[in-house]
């Protein structure tokens, strides 16, 4: 059996062997097209002592054979020296050179670090202005990778910010960032865990995106099918090209099983990129959680067998090393039995549709009571907060009664997540339960805006309020609202805080709330209030309550039909590539799947779908599945000139009309 103990031995000797491997050719990389390989064998695996030497060397050699290499070496290198500028601006370095526990007085020192990095800034800004037309292209590039990242974060006009985020040099490039990365409250927080303020880490609650919130200092990344999909919509292009891959791969494999292994996919790209935090901190920090199918919450045989399964995969995806994932399950009677078997082999969970103590007590024993390195108990606070905002909303003519208005209903609410993850952390402490190994999470964050919400001490309740928690995993949209906030309050033992008085009294006329905050075990060395005491105390045991109680049910609920989602999505791209087949052998007018290709929900698919009809041979059938009503009434949808241009296109074709 696998214990803590074995299992921390494998990485540390993985990491020998990452350090012992360094190629001090770190350009061999750039000519193989892996850059990032030797951004991380300089940062993450070099020992201070040797970095000063290598980066030295490796600035001279690109200087030497800049002028002599080709436009596309030429912008390799380039983009080489940019990204170099940024990682040692960021928190990146604190993993290895900075890290003072594991080398002493060699460590580096911030200055050491500003110096080579303003070196190694001067030379890209130097290089770039002696290839313009190079230059311009690397630039164009990085607009064009920074447009749905900025999509994600829910700005208005992504490309117009993208173009400033990257300006008209690489000089404006690698100011924009570097201003960005000091200003950011997040990379704040992750200064403080650094110097042992707080022991709160910043993940990336996002299926993509990664390489900024690790300039931040993220160490960890929560993914599922649902949020998979989501980064899909966001970039189009990347994702459809993955999926088309895997079709033809697999033409004949289930709607299920490339979800999976699509999902897989992205999980694994993520591990690669937090690799070197998992390995430096003996596998400690630097893991994905891993979420398959959702709607088989309730097997507990089935999601122990997958998550061995994937587990094994994984490894041997990994060479054999130790694979840097947790496996969400959800927060349930069959979850717990999940957890006893993952753990005890030292597999590590991360607890999902998770909001009250009578969950998160009875995992945080069950792991704290395994093998696994770490695990993590994800609070999901804003998805707590609304249906007790509902509820209390719902019954405001009571609520009148006792002096409470909508605007203190909101406000209680929005504290409801939080109160109950702050007493979390209080049992947890208490009970000695080591945070770094039995780590609560803080998820499903939300922003408060408005009137309602002015006494709030910030609009992110469930970041400002709570750091000093183990884990905040932070959507992007939500890091770009915090990260702008102004003169925002970061106190890195937050969540030891109390919460005002005010609220517990409308918060007590939530039988949600109360469910979710009651202990109803003196062994955890904290009584309840007969105020906060539910009418109805709910149990894992409970399994038909647990099911029925709003935040689980209404998770669950959204889960399983994003997943389905996510799953047609797929099968859409599959009816569009048995259209290619179709066009090209001339059999479109036997064609059984060109009316549901044009009535898909996906938009860039059905786009395409148009686009093929537009170059297939005229076809009296094809023309007759244009014009019908369905597709008609699919195909409209204001604002979406690009897609009626198409439409108007294919009629063409084939109706000549």
């Amino acid at each position: 059996m696998k214990t803590a103990a074995s299992i921390r031995e494998e990485i540390v000797a993985e990491l020998n062997r990452r350090f012992e491997g360094v190629d001090a050719d770190l350009l061999s990389y750039v000519r193989q097209g892996n850059a990032d390989d030797a951004l991380a064998d300089l940062v993450f695996f070099t020992p201070p002592s040797s970095f000063p030497t290598l980066i030295d060397q490796l600035r001279t050699k690109i200087h030497q054979q800049f002028s002599s290499a080709d436009a596309a070496t030429q912008q390799r290198l380039l983009l080489l020296l940019a990204d170099l500028t940024i990682w040692l601006r960021s928190f990146l370095p604190r993993w290895n050179l900075q890290d003072a526990k594991r080398y002493g007085s060699a460590a580096l020192a911030d200055e050491q670090l500003a110096a080579q990095a303003g070196t190694t800034g001067a030379l890209a800004v130097e290089l770039s202005l002696t290839v313009p037309e190079v230059t311009r292209k690397l630039l164009a590039d990085r607009r064009a990778e920074s447009g749905p990242q900025f999509k994600a974060e829910g700005v208005r006009d992504p490309e117009s910010e993208a173009a400033a985020w990257v300006g008209g040099s690489v000089k404006d490039y690698l100011t924009n960032v570097s201003v960005a990365m000091t200003r950011s409250y997040l990379r704040g927080v992750a200064e403080m865990r650094n110097r042992g303020e707080t022991i709160s880490e910043i993940s990336n609650d996002y299926a993509a995106f990664l390489k900024y919130p690790l300039l931040l200092g993220a160490s960890f990344v929560t993914c599922n099918p649902p949020l998979v999909d989501l980064a899909w919509v966001v970039d189009p292009p990347r994702w459809n090209a993955v999926i088309d891959s895997m079709l033809r791969e697999q033409p004949d494999a289930s709607g299920d099983a490339l979800a999976r292994r699509m999902t897989l996919e992205v999980v694994l790209s993520n591990m690669l990129e937090l690799r070197p935090i998992f390995l430096l901190t003996e596998g400690r920090m630097g893991c994905v959680s891993l979420q398959v199918n959702p709607k088989k919450h309730g097997d507990a045989k089935t999601m122990i067998a997958d998550a061995q399964a994937i587990h094994g995969e994984l490894r041997g995806r990994l060479g054999g090393g130790v694979p840097n994932v947790v496996f969400k399950l959800p927060g349930t009677k069959a979850g717990l039995e999940a957890c006893r078997a993952l753990t005890s082999q030292g597999i590590g969970v991360t607890i999902t549709v998770n909001f009250g103590l009578f969950q998160h007590l009875r995992f945080a024993q069950t792991i704290y009571e395994g093998q696994a390195i770490f695990c993590t108990i994800a609070h999901m606070s804003g998805r707590l907060a609304f249906p007790v905002r509902d509820e209390l909303l719902g019954k405001l003519d009571t609520l009148r009664r006792h002096g409470i208005d909508e605007a203190r209903a909101r406000e209680a609410a929005a504290w409801s997540g939080v109160v109950v993850l702050k007493r979390l952390h209080r049992l947890l402490s208490r009970r000695g339960i080591d945070l770094t190994r039995v780590k609560p999470l803080v998820a499903s964050m939300r922003i408060y805006e408005g009137e309602a919400y002015r006494d709030l001490p910030s609009p992110i309740p469930d970041i400002s309020e709570v750091i000093g928690v183990s884990i905040l995993t932070i959507f992007p949209n939500v890091r770009r609202v915090f990260d702008s906030l102004p003169n925002a309050v970061v106190n890195p033992r937050q969540i030891e805080t109390t919460a005002p008085g005010h609220i517990w009294e409308v918060l007590s006329h939530s039988e949600i709330f109360r469910q979710a905050y009651y202990i109803g075990d003196p062994a955890w060395g904290e009584q309840d209030e007969e105020h906060l005491r539910p009418q109805r105390v709910l149990t894992l045991e409970d399994v038909a309550g647990t099911a029925e109680w709003p935040p689980v049910h209404n998770t669950l609920t959204e889960f399983c039909k994003a997943y389905d989602v996510f799953v047609d999505r797929i099968e859409g791209r599959r009816r569009l590539m048995q259209l290619r087949h179709e066009v090209q052998s001339g059999r479109l007018s036997k064609s059984v799947v060109l009316e549901k290709a044009l009535t898909h929900f996906d938009r860039p698919t059905v786009r395409e779908t148009l686009q093929l009809l537009s170059t297939a041979s005229r076809d009296a059938g094809a023309a007759a599945i244009l014009k019908s009503p369905k597709v008609l009434a699919a195909l409209q949808a204001p604002g979406d000139d690009a897609t009626q241009a198409l439409y108007q296109q294919a009629l063409q074709r084939h109706a000549g009309t």
